[in-house]
This record gives C-alpha cells, sequence and structure tokens, in this order.
C-alpha cells in the first residue's frame, strides 16, 4: 500500500522543511539541481556520521536528504535551503522538467508548487489555490468536491451576513494527499522517518554555495568533517 504524502505534516512539520520531487530523475541529478557539488552525494552511513559529528544541521551549510520513489527523486531540504528558491545559476537545468515543491517554515503556512513539462501548472498558499489557476484544473475541482476547498465559513455572530463569511482553510494533510495523489508522488514514511535525524536511511549533500556572495569561502564548510 503506498504511503502517499499525506502524512509529511504530522511526521515533520515544526522541523521546517523544503521538499522538492523531481519527476524521472536520479538523486545526482537533483542534488546537482539544488546546488551541490558533482560527486559529493554521500551515502547514508555517511553523511549521518558527518551530522552527528557536527552535533547539530545548524552548524553545518544548507543540506539536502535525498531518496527515490516510484519514478522520482526526492530531496528534504534544512536550514537556509529552506529559503533560497533562487539559484539562478542552476536555472537551466530545470527546464522542460516536472517538479513539485512543498515548503513548510514551521512559521507561515505551507505552501505548494508544481511545474509540469517546463510549464507552471498549480500553486496553493494562504489556504487558496494561486489566482491565475483556472478554475477547471482538475487538482483544484477535486479539492473543491472532497475536502471543501474555497467554501465559505459564516460568522456565528451574524449568520445570515454573507460579506461577514470567513474561508474555510482545508486540514494541510487533504491538500498534501490530494496534491500527491493528483501528480503521482509517494514518499516511503520508514525510510525517511524524520529526515535530518542521524539514523535516516536518506542520502546526503550538501547544497549551499562553497563561496559567500561577497567572495569569501563560506565558514559553515569548516564544520564538516568527513568520516
Amino acid at each position: 500500500m503506498s504511503d502517499g504524502i499525506a502524512w509529511i505534516h504530522e511526521a515533520l512539520h515544526g522541523w521546517g522543511f523544503n521538499l522538492v520531487a523531481l519527476k524521472d530523475a536520479e538523486v545526482e541529478d537533483l542534488a546537482m539541481m539544488l546546488g551541490a557539488v558533482p560527486g559529493t552525494v554521500m551515502d547514508p552511513p555517511a553523511f549521518n556520521a558527518v551530522v552527528a559529528a557536527a552535533g547539530s544541521t545548524v552548524r553545518l551549510p544548507d543540506l539536502a536528504r535525498l531518496g527515490t520513489c516510484g519514478g522520482w527523486a526526492f530531496a528534504f531540504e534544512t536550514g537556509g535551503g529552506i529559503f533560497r528558491h533562487g539559484r539562478d545559476h542552476l536555472r537551466h537545468l530545470w527546464e522542460g522538467r516536472t517538479y513539485l515543491r512543498i515548503t513548510d517554515t514551521t512559521v507561515d503556512p505551507a505552501t505548494l508548487f508544481a511545474v509540469v513539462d517546463g510549464g507552471w501548472d498549480w500553486q496553493y498558499s494562504e489556504g487558496v489555490v494561486h489566482e491565475q489557476v483556472g478554475a477547471d484544473h482538475p487538482l483544484t475541482a477535486r479539492m473543491t468536491a472532497e475536502i471543501a476547498l474555497g467554501s465559505a465559513v459564516p460568522d456565528p455572530d451574524f449568520p445570515d451576513d454573507p460579506d461577514e463569511c470567513g474561508l474555510y482553510i482545508p486540514a494541510i494533510a487533504d491538500v498534501y494527499r490530494l496534491f500527491g495523489e493528483h501528480y503521482g508522488l509517494t514518499l516511503p514514511r520508514r525510510v525517511i522517518g524524520e529526515p535530518y535525524d542521524k539514523n535516516t536511511e536518506l542520502q546526503g549533500a550538501f547544497t549551499a554555495p562553497r563561496t559567500l556572495p561577497d567572495g569569501q569561502p563560506n565558514p559553515k564548510y569548516d564544520n564538516v568533517r568527513l568520516p
């Protein structure tokens, strides 16, 4: 039975994560697209040892834990990688690809983003689908029918006044479930667990730039001790 992706909210909310899934790709492909130096992806025991030696992912450069499942390569990013969406120098690597992104900063509501064959397809944030997504999009239609996306919640003090209604926000686990089902993404919960824990079964790579914008070496790489 498929694990789907609905489980990630309960299991990972509170960690803060950026999940990126790339269709028809290998781990090495995705790692490079996220900024890793080619050939630097480490197997789980080796990368777990690096994280354990540092004592905390906070002391390390931005990192990704990577794996494959059902025709997708996927990565959970931590640290500044959650916010580092630009990566302009890597943009050409993403052209024509199908990829999904879910970002949970633990502060703002999670955002979901989908690109299909190089074209922007669907986006969700703050409880609503992006206004440029057509109302007839099949994922939007399914969410509207099954989890009441876009419905209104009357104000109990003014139940008959439509101007006082609030927007109903579906449970994010339900949004994740339908998002994953629509695009065909499922993730193995047993393998992932808590993705930055020292015992994870995911491969690892550092995605932070080796050199900072001012030309100086990234000092966090000083904390990387290879086993």
